[in-house]
């Protein structure tokens, strides 16, 4: 039997080590948060498109609610452009947005699992929701629907919090959900603020807990507060001219488009992974004691985007984020009642997979930096990759850091119900880590318009234009962010002409007193081609 003085001594030691642990979980989230949100120009695709439309804002000076659904995001990526523009360029000041609202996805996440669950699953939802590999590529790239899963994250905290209403998380959660709508409404997702606010409303239907005094007071006060601002900001809207269609998201809904109502629920297999095997299991467990707010509020607010977002005219990755907080929520609950065999296989796979992916980076560093394996070094040429054979000190230095701490982390990991799903974060959040320490610079090169800016730059004077043809409208505005030259694509007394072809389409036949000064494309890109014309 272990003597007093041991015992007081271990209790001491485990009062020391729950703030250390807390700090190492605070920096796996950093350590996922941060790399690749900066230190690259905009790249094709979602990144790029949503940085078109903030500098398209930034020139013309035009109010973000004016032109877009979702002035929330663009008003803060605004701001934290302006803010770090002393040391950052304007992609990466704008990117740290979608940092920001990931966080506070996270931080309401965490408080809405505490509320359901109890204080030792907040960080198993917040984990967990780190772990989906749909949130990965998207947290990290300029995108407007992050602040959309910021306001639901806040919706479903305030909507957890009301039977708590005379505590201080039902004072918090009545201005978390009357607020959350109201950025639900500035970020571009009026129709999921309306069904949160209908499943508010629904909640005294289908659990005791919320047909309490206390709750309905706070549930009328929550809803009041959302219709109240919102319709002050409708009001303003109208005053300056900004159609309802717009405000409301409405476009969105009613394109006339083939719907795909199982789009999102064919996407969740890969992109909820491995939130929805645990929340699988957490409703299997609690199948007879369903009727609790831990099992049915986040059962029934995902059952009701999934039906909602049967109508969605253009459904996306990036619209999912917001299926991912209901599924963590429940794989928090799920987790903690995990199987010893299910918790190991979890464990395992993850270090495996993860194991596994590092092997292939490092192989492919190995063909791109070295030369060798000749036969890769020769394929990662043939798909665009600069500099093969170039040996870069600093991307080897960050790689062996980051292999170095998922190597120390595995050996200091401690046995403990979150075990599995820290494994599997930490897996995730190491192997973007060095795949950006790696190869940011050589992604950024295939990925982005630079070096096509930059052979613009290099032929066009400053004070020319340049005439486009074909040129679609992303791939114009970032060529001209990147050359510094300014586009007209119907000014015919430009000296210049760029033309935009694609794969498998004949050139267009160019009139006379035009000669080709130059014709390529991104590194590797096989799909989209420019030729440069300068007048006679």
């Amino acid at each position: 039997m272990a003597s007093p003085g041991r015992a007081s001594s271990s209790k001491l030691s485990n009062k020391r080590s729950l703030p250390l642990a807390r700090i190492g979980l605070l920096l796996l989230c950093v350590a996922w948060l941060l790399p690749g949100l900066v230190g690259h120009a905009p790249w094709k695709g979602g990144d790029g498109e949503h940085f078109v439309r903030l500098w398209l804002l930034l020139k013309s000076g035009a109010a973000p609610q004016s032109v877009s659904a979702a002035p929330l995001y663009y008003w803060v990526a605004t701001a934290t452009a302006w803010l770090t523009s002393a040391f950052l360029p304007l992609a990466d000041g704008a990117r740290l947005a979608s940092g920001l609202f990931i966080a506070l996805a996270l931080l309401f996440v965490a408080r809405t699992a505490r509320l359901l669950y109890g204080a030792e699953s907040a960080w198993a939802a917040a984990l967990t929701l780190l772990g989906c590999m749909g949130l990965l590529v998207r947290g990290h790239e300029l995108n407007a629907a992050t602040a959309q899963f910021a306001a639901a994250a806040m919706m479903l905290y305030g909507l957890a919090s009301l039977p708590q209403a005379t505590r201080r998380d039902g004072v918090l959660g009545v201005g978390a959900l009357g607020g959350g709508a109201v950025l639900m409404l500035l970020a571009g997702g009026a129709a999921e603020a309306v069904w949160f606010l209908l499943l508010a409303g629904l909640l005294p239907v289908l659990l005791e807990d919320y047909r309490t005094p206390a709750a309905r007071r706070a549930l009328a006060w929550g809803v009041g507060m959302a219709i109240v601002a919102s319709a002050a900001w409708l009001t303003y809207l109208a005053t300056q001219g900004v159609p309802f269609k717009l405000a409301f998201n409405l476009q969105r809904w009613f394109r006339e488009t083939e719907l795909r109502p199982a789009f999102y629920l064919g996407m969740l297999g890969w992109y909820a992974w491995p939130a929805w095997p645990l929340a699988a299991w957490a409703l299997y467990r609690g199948r007879r004691q369903w009727r609790t707010p831990g099992m049915v509020l986040p059962a029934v607010a995902l059952l009701g985007l999934l039906a909602l977002y049967a109508f969605d005219t253009d459904p996306g990755e990036e619209q999912g984020l917001i299926l991912l907080l209901p599924l963590a929520l429940l794989g928090a609950s799920g987790l903690l009642t995990l199987r010893r065999g299910a918790a190991y296989a979890l464990l395992w796979f993850s270090i495996m997979l993860f194991g596994f992916l590092a092997l292939v980076l490092w192989v492919y560093w190995s063909a791109h930096d070295l030369g060798s394996p000749t036969q890769l070094a020769a394929r990662l040429a043939r798909l665009g990759m600069t500099r093969v054979g170039v040996f870069r000190p600093w991307a080897l230095a960050l790689g062996c850091v980051v292999t170095l701490a998922w190597i120390m982390f595995l050996a200091r990991v401690r046995r403990s119900p979150l075990r599995p799903i820290l494994v599997w974060t930490a897996g995730m959040t190491f192997s973007w880590g060095l795949l950006m320490a790696l190869f940011q610079a050589p992604l950024d090169q295939r990925l982005s318009y630079t070096s096509v800016g930059a052979e613009l730059a290099a032929r066009v004077p400053p004070a020319d234009c340049i005439q486009t043809y074909r040129v679609r409208t992303q791939q114009r505005e970032l060529l001209a962010y990147h050359s510094g030259r300014q586009f007209a694509p119907a000014d015919p007394r430009c000296n210049w002409l760029l033309v935009e072809t694609r794969r498998h389409e004949a050139p267009p036949r160019i009139p006379g007193g035009w000669d080709k000064q130059w014709e390529g494309a991104r590194p590797g890109d096989r799909s989209d081609r420019f030729q440069l014309y300068g007048r006679r």
